[in-house]
């Protein structure tokens, strides 16, 4: 099946895409292999679309850009290593996953029948990927403010403090630098054992404080630091974000 054949047959397909997420592509194809995996190709039809992989790779390093560009004007006093982990956060696989989410691309992506049987946590994967090839392909198509306000627009949601500290996947680290930033100091843990589990006070400056339980001692750590630093932050909102 030639390129224009396909297109052809999904025309329909590919003309809802466009609508329901507000975009007009030029170069039709360029939609249509961001929307096709390589599962679908393998199994189902042998066409002459751009790689989808190769549209990953491109969008993937699209993202990072406008992520790190955006996380760079809202913070302008952040050191390098804070800004690199709020960027891992935003474009980890985790959140990909919700924007895939918000997009519905569960309803337009193009997948083959051995996609269609992997698990929901797989398949939530592939559309990650399918996110990252989509912004390859509407930065391909209308260049790089099309693509940014793209991007922007579905990253709203997550440019949010209260988000990103939910996300936070090294509590204890982040504390520690805030406390060393604000205190000039550690922060402090405290731990007992209660009811087979533990429970850990994490300590800053004089009376700031905060409880964390688990069944392991490294967990009820990280909660404690987790509602400490979110309890700071209060305290000194990070300039930028809402």
């Amino acid at each position: 099946m030639t390129a224009a054949e396909f297109l052809q047959q999904k025309k329909e397909h590919f003309r809802k895409c466009e609508k329901a997420w507000g975009l007009s592509f030029r170069a039709k194809h360029r939609l249509a292999a961001a929307l096709t995996h390589s599962s679908y190709r393998h199994e189902t039809l042998k066409v002459d679309l751009e790689d989808f992989e190769r549209l990953e790779f491109f969008g993937d390093a699209v993202l990072n850009f406008v992520v790190s560009e955006k996380l760079y004007a809202v913070f302008p006093e952040a050191d390098e290593g804070f800004l690199s982990r709020l960027r891992s956060i935003l474009v980890s696989k985790r959140v990909l996953m919700k924007v895939a989410d918000s997009l519905r691309l569960n309803r337009h992506v193009l997948l083959g029948k051995s996609a269609q049987k992997q698990s929901k946590r797989d398949q939530g994967k592939i559309l990650a990927d399918t996110v990252e090839a989509l912004i390859a392909a509407v930065y391909f198509d209308r260049g790089l403010e099309k693509t940014r306000s793209f991007i922007l627009r579905h990253y709203a949601p997550f440019l949010t403090v209260r988000y990103l500290q939910r996300l936070n996947v090294n509590p204890k680290s982040q504390l520690q630098e805030w406390v060393q930033k604000y205190y000039r100091a550690l922060p402090r843990y405290e731990f007992e054992l209660k009811n087979g589990g533990f429970v850990v006070w994490a300590r800053a400056g004089e009376s700031a404080r905060a409880k964390g339980e688990g069944h392991s001692k490294k967990e009820a750590e990280e909660r404690a630091a987790r509602k400490l630093l979110a309890l700071l932050k209060k305290k000194t909102p990070l300039k930028g974000l809402a």
